[in-house]
């Protein structure tokens, strides 16, 4: 409260002037910006806006503040997890990225990389009494120079996990050190050193270290699983986190490099079910109508096969059942199925952020749309920091209407990371559908140039320019793609979205026959896309929507 009542005073002192950007106001108070932004949404905070021909510029004055501060009660929390806290019903963890003391600076994948397996140990020691922040937000942290204590607050966690890797050769020295944040003491620290064919043993001596010392009820499987750490393949184990490494930049390209690296892995150990899963994750990815580099049955098949592979070698890897999930429901179009593997993997991994994504998506499909926010609201408590959870609440509240929200949320990404490509195309189709044409075309203008003229960054805009009645430029970004098409594969969903927003409802119909028959992902969410509204009454549009079946 002292904190609160500083801030208070500061108000008194300072009323009268304007505050020109979210890091003003947030410095007036003395908090971050995701919590003053979280302040305007939810507690009314007086917060004014200057459109611009991109996005509006804020301000406010503080004497405006001052008067909403002094009205009532309001958040004492400071941090980008304030909304969460409150939603916590147990203590949570960060395992900060371990600093690389390596002499080959090059191989930070390999300090990374040990982090995420951290990561992913401790969280699945006891999720229902310790909450383990995702790696993608864990990440945000590497090489900063913010104190535990800031750290601590930003993400609203309770323990903090820090440390260093240094690996020679085939012996790996790793130092941890884990701290309680309130006071900044520390509760337990050692140095573990191990050949590196037992690097899984270590991760998971480390993992049950840290249960002791936050006194966590470990299960009985979880045990067993720390006892019956096997030996890895070191070969194997260097691939694999190599291939981590560039699956986490998602471009089609790093994909590429991260499928040549699970490859690799497998070669050398083809047990290795982590491999597999993550095999199965590139493919799945490439397929995505949002990346649309590769054709579903031609990537989709393959991703199955390896999900499939991985958990006939470990049925108990959440990981996998993930995979196969997101196949059954974007390709196989198996609801049933699909939903089965979701729920078989929080049952296993309730802390695998990714699969509380996935769950959300498949129920919104089925039209259990608050089921499907609650689900979104617990990835973004583990994952609070991740873009790609951020830009999928913004997609889901898009195709639920909520397009004021989708320019809150996406608002608030942008402070995050103002070269979001996701964030950008989400900003444009709602402004799109929101009639707000020059808006819309602004963003998804944005959007292209930070893609690199990714083809579904011009499928958006082309549908925009065709909304606002810019038929000729429309018709330039169809022909782009439709040019595309000699080098590389182009979803046929990219074309029907243009011509159906060039009111061209035949051509749409035909390219989107063609788009069911690749099996296209994005054929689930017809039901609600907004853009598809002119084509429900026409002829056949019925038969190229999947039907749901829970």
């Amino acid at each position: 409260m002292d904190t609160v009542k500083e801030a208070g005073k500061k108000a008194v002192a300072n009323s009268g002037q304007r505050l020109n950007s979210w890091k003003e106001i947030a410095s007036f108070f003395e908090k971050d910006v995701r919590t003053v932004q979280r302040w305007e949404k939810n507690e009314g905070l007086p917060i004014h806006r200057k459109p611009h021909d991109k996005l509006s510029s804020v301000y406010a004055y503080e004497s405006e503040l001052e008067g909403w501060w002094n009205e009532g009660s309001h958040p004492v929390v400071a941090s980008a997890g304030e909304a969460l806290v409150r939603q916590r019903s147990c203590p949570a963890l960060v395992v900060l990225p371990l600093r690389n003391l390596g002499d080959d600076q090059q191989q930070d994948y390999f300090s990374d990389g040990m982090t995420e397996e951290l990561i992913a140990q401790i969280g699945r020691l006891d999720p229902e009494t310790l909450g383990v922040i995702a790696s993608s937000s864990a990440m945000k942290y590497k090489q900063t120079r913010k104190g535990i204590g800031q750290i601590a607050n930003e993400l609203a966690v309770d323990y903090v996990l820090e440390g260093s890797v240094r690996r020679e050769g085939e012996r790996v020295r790793i130092s941890v050190a884990l701290v309680r944040a309130r006071d900044q003491t520390s509760l337990w620290n050692q140095i573990y050193e191990r050949d590196l064919r037992d690097i899984l043993k270590l991760q998971a001596e480390v993992a049950e270290a840290v249960a002791k010392e936050i006194a966590l009820k470990v299960s009985g499987g979880e045990r067993d699983l720390i006892a019956r750490a096997s030996r890895v393949d070191p070969y194997a184990y260097n691939a694999y986190l190599r291939g981590r490494y560039f699956w986490n930049r998602r471009t089609p390209d790093s994909l590429r490099k991260a499928i040549g690296c699970f490859e690799e892995a497998v070669e050398h150990d083809r047990n290795y079910a982590r491999a597999h899963a993550g095999l199965a994750d590139c493919f799945a990815l490439l397929t995505a109508i949002h990346v649309g580099a590769m054709r579903p049955t031609e990537g989709m098949p393959r991703a199955i096969s390896a999900a499939k592979r991985a958990l006939e070698i470990d049925p108990m890897l959440a990981e996998a059942h993930t995979s196969l999930g997101q196949a059954q429901l974007w390709y196989e179009w198996n609801w049933r199925a699909a939903g089965a593997s979701f729920r078989r993997a929080l049952e296993l991994n309730p802390a695998y952020a990714p699969a509380r994504q996935w769950y959300s998506a498949y129920l919104q499909t089925i039209d259990r749309t608050e089921d499907s926010l609650r689900e979104l609201r617990r990835a973004l408590e583990l994952d609070p920091l991740s873009l790609v959870m951020n830009t999928a609440l913004q997609a889901t509240l898009y195709l639920e209407r909520r397009y004021r929200d989708v320019i809150d949320e996406s608002q608030k990404t942008l402070e995050l990371d103002p070269t979001f490509v996701l964030t950008y195309f989400n900003l444009g189709r709602s402004y799109t559908q929101m009639k707000m044409h020059r808006q819309a075309i602004v963003e998804l203008k944005k959007a292209l140039e930070l893609s690199e003229q990714s083809p579904a960054m011009m499928m958006q805009l082309g549908y925009a320019y065709a909304k606002a009645g810019k038929k000729t430029e429309a018709e330039k970004m169809l022909a782009r793609l439709r040019g595309l098409e000699r080098k590389r594969y182009v979803p046929a969903f990219y074309s029907a979205a243009i011509c159906t927003g060039l009111g061209d409802r035949k051509l749409a119909l035909d390219w989107l026959r063609k788009a069911y028959e690749e099996r296209c992902d994005y054929m689930v969410y017809l039901p609600k896309e907004p853009a598809a509204d002119p084509l429900r009454g026409a002829p056949g549009f019925a038969e190229l929507v999947p039907t749901p079946s829970a």
